[in-house]
């Protein structure tokens, strides 16, 4: 096979050659004395965006996810979470660490969400002092772990107004959440209202090679700078990787769903060799989960590398790959009849 695809996850995409013409272009300032022009205009933009009042531009999701999250908090609280949510899995532990904070963990359903039970549950049992009072409650919008899935808005309303209800606070980290308005439709502004204070990403839905975006109201987010600087956060002319940014929501966006085509393009390649087991019907965005014999995971790995495709084994039994924008399509094509051929 000529072509390989890079399937690991979507941080593998890389930037085109007009983003790197938007990157070498940027004007740029200090944007520590909130100077870089280009920073500027993509904070305004991307809170617009959201529906929010402001924007804070920094060098990573989680540092997103934490800066966002220590703004709603004080130390000595608990965040109320998914046990399946990056937050937990996939930051190494920043928020004992960083901020001083508890996470209070629910097991969501297959489709992503924490049940509204549940939530009504923690969040209406009284606060003693033998507790961490819950003052934040985090979703994930798409699901990274259980399959890019978008969570359910009725609910997602529900859980945040019964949160309000009960002076919580609330949070979404919405990595990937381009993906969900690319499937559905619906407005980005309306994916995040509910929430105080939202994230997203550049570097993986969209194609840029660094940054993401946290908004919420004026307030929060010059909180939020604070705790970016207390973080290493701070740049300078950090107009280049805004000047990328810009374009991805440009270009980049309106294809988005080209992504979720080519997800369930190969997942119907695998399913139909009978040797994996894969429910189309859940695929909503580009994360896909393969099942293979108990054990195969690692062998599956090593087969598909054999062919050109890089995949990511999360278990003894199960892999997963995740398409993005720096995939050719004609390579597509051609894996999927290799597939259907050699696996």
């Amino acid at each position: 096979m000529s072509c390989k695809l890079e399937l690991r996850s979507d941080t593998f995409s890389t930037p085109c050659s007009g983003m790197r013409t938007a990157i070498a272009e940027a004007a740029v300032g200090d944007d520590v004395f909130g100077e870089d022009p280009t920073i500027n205009s993509l904070e305004i933009r991307v809170a617009k965006m959201l529906g929010k009042e402001a924007g804070l531009f920094v060098p990573s999701g989680t540092m997103g996810n934490g800066l966002a999250i220590r703004s709603l908090t004080s130390p000595g609280e608990r965040i109320l979470c998914g046990t399946s949510s990056h937050i937990y899995n996939f930051e190494g532990d920043q928020f004992a660490m960083n901020c001083g904070l508890q996470m209070h963990r629910i097991d969501e359903r297959e489709d992503g969400m924490i049940s509204i039970g549940d939530i009504k549950q923690v969040l209406d049992t009284a606060e003693n002092i033998h507790r961490a009072p819950v003052t934040v409650l985090a979703l994930e919008n798409t699901h990274n772990l259980l399959g890019g899935r978008i969570l359910p808005p009725d609910e997602v309303l529900e859980a945040c107004s019964y949160a309000h209800s009960k002076g919580v606070k609330t949070y979404l980290d919405g990595a990937r959440l381009w993906h969900a308005h690319a499937e559905t439709g619906v407005p980005l502004n309306e994916l995040a209202q509910p929430f105080d204070m939202v994230s997203v990403c550049f570097s993986k839905a969209l194609g840029a090679p660094v940054g993401s975006m946290v908004v919420g109201s004026t307030d929060l987010i010059t909180r939020a700078r604070w705790f970016r600087k207390r973080m290493g956060g701070a740049m300078r002319q950090v107009g280049i990787l805004g000047g990328a940014c810009h374009f991805a929501l440009d270009n980049n966006l309106p294809q988005l769903k080209l992504t979720h085509e080519n997800a369930r393009r190969l997942a119907e390649a695998f399913k139909s060799t009978g040797r994996f087991e894969v429910d189309i019907d859940t695929i909503h965005t580009n994360i896909v989960f393969l099942k293979t014999e108990n054990g195969g995971a690692d062998h599956l790995v090593s087969r598909l590398k054999a062919i050109g495709l890089s995949v990511l084994s999360l278990d003894k039994s199960s892999v997963r790959f995740v398409t993005h924008l720096s995939l050719d399509s004609q390579c597509i094509e051609q894996a999927v009849k290799q597939i259907k051929k050699e696996i």
